[in-house]
């Protein structure tokens, strides 16, 4: 850049007007500072230096060992150092923050800067520099720090897996980075998911999936939940996720995820589903579950079906015979055959004891359940093997029919049990 007539005019009357040097120093600059190499006790600081420390310059000598008593003594080390270097090698700055004690004795910070003026030989002979406060940019530098720090306390310390994810565009996102706990729960390392969109991260399917969630959170501007199953380094894991927006101008820029590893709740959770609505020993469907089940049934008055009940005879003589091991596998052998001769739709249930429940579904004819009833008996009456026994066992069967019998499962159980009751009383 070539000078300017300006800057030619403004170095004149520096030279000739002292007023202008005055006013740029006290206008820009906390003070100067002009100090003899060859006689370092000898320094002249500028006034507004001492105001600065909240001292009346009229106090103060021109002298190095002024300042050099309210310096800090660890960075009175470094600024000596520097100096040093800085007179030994010209392109080596003077340049650094240095801590100062006020009058009143809070902590001034000084930012001094400085160059050496040499003779022809390169002797340095003088030094000129200039001080600016910077406590302000300090002290917000150090609660800026401060914030992080806590920032860090809780972002590293929670138990919650978190996660940052940057709001690029639509649909278009990229992961800043995870919290150690995030790291640890998934096997996700920060180098492995930094920068990285969802799908480079968990894969086509996965990563549009949850795409779509974080899509949502960024349409909603507000929290959104929900659980979610991930294939990832660390296994398949069940996740409830909480995506927090942030907002700013009224436009989410990056969203906040939480992760809490509900894996072992849910597998507690479908364990006790599953003890409150199947039968302990065969697996079968319960009385209570089968309740259930016929209420929703019976909500669709387009859609017959079957209630069967089955009372196994000669159970009791099985039991008192071979003992209650021997029962038990006369009751799991049946369920598996009742399974085997049902289809897919059709419901197997255990009441309890000897006695169990089919619900078949589509039904086509009457003469097509008395078929079916009777491949029922031959399945049940089929010899089944306990320990070198051979057991042996019958089985009453009676039906009713939704909605012709009833309409609900009290309407439906009487009818079928009492049917099944007639069937017992004839072979009788």
């Amino acid at each position: 850049m070539k000078d300017n007539y300006l800057k030619k005019e403004l170095y004149e009357k520096f030279k000739n007007d002292t007023e202008i040097f005055d006013f740029l120093q006290e206008a820009t600059l906390d003070g100067l500072w002009y100090w003899d190499l060859e006689n370092t006790e000898n320094e002249w600081m500028s006034p507004k230096f001492w105001r600065t420390l909240g001292y009346d310059p009229s106090e103060k000598e021109h002298a190095s060992s002024e300042w050099q008593s309210l310096i800090h003594p660890e960075d009175l080390k470094v600024a000596t150092m520097n100096m040093k270097r800085h007179l030994e090698d010209p392109g080596y700055p003077y340049d650094q923050i240095t801590r100062y004690t006020h009058k009143n004795g809070s902590m001034v910070w000084i930012r001094c800067r400085g160059f050496a003026i040499r003779d022809e030989a390169g002797t340095p002979l003088r030094m000129i520099g200039a001080h600016m406060d910077v406590s302000g940019i300090m002290r917000s530098n150090k609660r800026i720090k401060h914030l992080k720090n806590e920032y860090e306390t809780v972002f590293n310390g929670t138990q919650d897996a978190l996660f940052l994810i940057d709001v690029r565009g639509p649909s278009y996102f990229r992961y800043i980075r995870n919290n150690e706990s995030h790291q640890q729960k998934t096997g996700i390392t920060q180098s492995m998911i930094e920068g990285k969109t969802p799908i480079e991260l968990l894969g086509n399917e996965a990563g549009e999936a949850v795409t779509e969630r974080y899509q949502s959170c960024v349409d909603a501007k507000d929290v959104v939940s929900y659980e979610e199953t991930l294939d990832l380094l660390s296994g398949r894991r069940v996740w409830h996720t909480t995506l927090t927006p942030i907002i700013e101008n009224n436009k989410v820029v990056h969203i906040v995820g939480s992760a809490v590893d509900i894996t072992e709740r849910k597998a507690l959770e479908k364990e006790l589903s599953y003890r409150a609505n199947y039968d302990a020993l065969t697996g079968l469907v319960n009385r209570d579950y089968l309740s259930e089940i016929v209420d929703v049934k019976t909500a669709d008055m387009h859609h017959q079906f079957a209630f069967i009940f089955i009372d196994l005879d000669d159970f009791k003589p099985v039991n008192d015979t071979y003992g209650h091991l021997a029962g038990d596998r006369v009751l799991k052998v049946t369920a598996d055959r009742l399974l085997k001769i049902t289809d897919e739709q059709d419901i197997v249930s255990r009441l309890g004891g000897d006695e169990f429940v089919v619900i078949k579904c589509n039904i086509q004819s009457p003469n097509a359940i008395d078929n079916f009833k009777r491949n029922l008996e031959t399945a049940i009456g089929e010899p089944i093997y306990y320990d070198a026994h051979q057991l042996k066992v019958k089985a009453s069967i009676g039906h009713s029919i939704f909605p012709l019998d009833g309409l609900d499962y009290d309407q439906l159980s009487f009818k079928a049990d009492a049917a099944m009751y007639s069937v017992k009383n004839k072979s009788k």
